[in-house]
């Protein structure tokens, strides 16, 4: 066998010791990585050198300012290293009547979106979208600022007039049996306000106090009532009324001949064609109206002008003849 100089061994040596630290030097090289890009994840095998940021170049992964990266994007790749990139979303706020503002975010929801905004949320406000979901690419956020205001007031209830007969009083008596008392109620007036516009009311009533219902008499009685006469009729109505005369002649409102027994009325308050008995004149039908002759008044036909000079102006009472 042929020896080996010790030049010889020393250069073996140092070519098996060379290939050694390649070796070693490829193994360290070689990495697997655990790599989530918004929320997508996967595992990636190779020779890789550098830091995170490298190693995302490398892979494609396009970086803004705003995204965000873990571990830092200056940190050296290591084996086994797990990267999560999270790209920032523009997103836009629409906050009641505010300007929309636009901003970029890498907030996981959209109540965290909102805090970055520095936006607060009252207790009656809304948003358009749940505040734990995540927030989309482009979105719009709104919010409608509401308000509820609630006002408590009190209410008068107006009584009932209750009518019932009565034989013990005549016809056109009238007795108060039981006086009229008002209730109270509490109103309570709830208004919701949406950026400062009404968009909902609702008023709720409740009674505190009855009413009281007022209870009126009124008599059926016949009024026998005897004439100048000295005869008797029978009337259903007795009033008060101020009473004028007119002189007679020519055709009245219902085309009678204006003559003694003839009166003047409201028809509105006595119907033309009611017969009638006025204390001081007489038996008379209401046949004629006159422009002056509105409310409780009456006037009354005489034949000549002395008579109606005599009797001139006075308050009369007038019964309405069954």
């Amino acid at each position: 066998m042929e020896k080996f100089s010790r030049k010889s061994i020393f250069i073996l040596a140092a070519t098996v010791a060379t290939a050694a630290v390649g070796a070693g030097t490829a193994t360290s090289m070689h990495k697997t990585v655990s790599l989530k890009v918004d929320g997508r994840a996967k595992e990636v095998s190779g020779f890789y050198t550098g830091t995170v940021e490298e190693f995302l170049k490398n892979q494609g992964i396009q970086l803004s300012g705003k995204d965000l990266v873990v571990p830092a994007r200056d940190a050296r790749l290591t084996e086994g290293m797990e990267i999560a990139v999270t790209h920032a979303k523009k997103l836009t706020i629409q906050d009641g009547t505010n300007q929309p503002k636009e901003l970029l975010t890498v907030a996981e929801t959209v109540s965290e979106v909102l805090k970055q905004a520095e936006i607060r949320l009252g207790e009656h406000d809304k948003v358009n979208t749940e505040l734990n979901s995540a927030p989309a690419e482009g979105q719009t956020i709104v919010i409608t600022r509401r308000e509820v205001k609630v006002a408590v007031t009190e209410e008068t209830i107006p009584f009932q007039t209750e009518r019932q007969p009565s034989q013990d009083l005549f016809k056109g008596q009238e007795k108060v049996l039981t006086h009229g008392v008002e209730g109270l109620a509490k109103v309570t007036t709830r208004v919701v306000l949406e950026n400062g516009v009404e968009a909902d009311k609702k008023v709720d009533k409740e009674v505190v106090k009855e009413p009281v219902a007022k209870v009126v008499a009124y008599g059926t009685k016949p009024m026998v009532i005897a004439s100048r006469s000295g005869g008797t009729f029978t009337a259903s109505t007795k009033m008060v009324m101020s009473a004028t005369a007119y002189q007679g002649g020519g055709r009245t409102a219902t085309g009678r001949v204006a003559q003694y027994g003839i009166a003047a009325v409201d028809p509105s308050v006595i119907p033309l064609g009611t017969k009638l008995y006025i204390e001081g004149y007489g038996y008379a039908i209401a046949a004629d109206t006159g422009g002056a002759i509105k409310g409780n008044k009456i006037d009354l036909v005489f034949d000549s002008l002395e008579d109606c000079l005599r009797f001139g102006r006075r308050q009369v009472v007038v019964y309405i003849v069954e």
